[in-house]
């Protein structure tokens, strides 16, 4: 039995998928949340943040039903803005899990509908990566950096242009070394 957990993450709005096999221990401190819970392995899903306990919750699946229980954090757990309080809270994938700034959407999936490619059973954590606005943002800001400096290589030819055309003109004077001679006196008699 597999939860599939997809959020977004507050502090660089990337989102995250994990398919993760139940029980699964949500924390802040990865060695602070339980390895094993009433005799099977447990998945666990480190979220650094302080408003996160170190271990703060538990999903559990009973039934082909989800649960969660909140391990006495000091933020609490929030399904759908309603604060747990009491252990094994049911819940569904409509459901919206809050903990700390962290809003988590779960999805229980059957090891049947997980395709071919997915890893074994006994792998407790799977992620699956999503292309994330993090990963396109250096793209974006170097095309976008390129773009502003060819239009301010343009704005500087075109206004250099401008200059150079509205510079005034004056006419140059023949020096009086280039003069004819018999020109030259015409102009000094006239």
């Amino acid at each position: 039995m597999y939860v599939q957990l997809t959020w977004e993450d507050p502090e660089i709005s990337e989102l995250k998928r994990s398919l993760l096999a139940a029980p699964i221990a949500i924390g802040r401190e990865i060695d602070q949340m339980p390895e094993n819970w009433q005799g099977g392995s447990v998945s666990r899903l480190e979220l650094v943040h302080q408003e996160i306990s170190r271990f703060h919750a538990l999903i559990t699946v009973e039934n082909n039903q989800l649960y969660i229980t909140d391990q006495k954090s000091a933020n609490g757990t929030f399904i759908n803005g309603r604060r747990v309080h009491k252990n094994n809270h049911r819940f569904s994938s409509r459901d919206t899990l809050r903990i700390g700034p962290y809003k988590i959407r779960a999805t229980l999936m059957q090891t049947n509908d997980l395709n071919a490619t997915a890893r074994s059973p006994d792998h407790s954590s799977l992620s699956l990566p999503v292309q994330s606005f993090s990963q396109n943002a250096l793209i974006v800001w170097l095309i976008g950096g390129g773009v502003l400096l060819l239009m301010g290589f343009g704005a500087w030819a075109m206004v250099s242009a401008l200059l150079e055309q509205s510079r005034p003109r004056f006419p140059t004077s023949t020096p009086s070394s280039s003069l004819v001679l018999p020109e030259f006196i015409t102009r000094l008699r006239g």
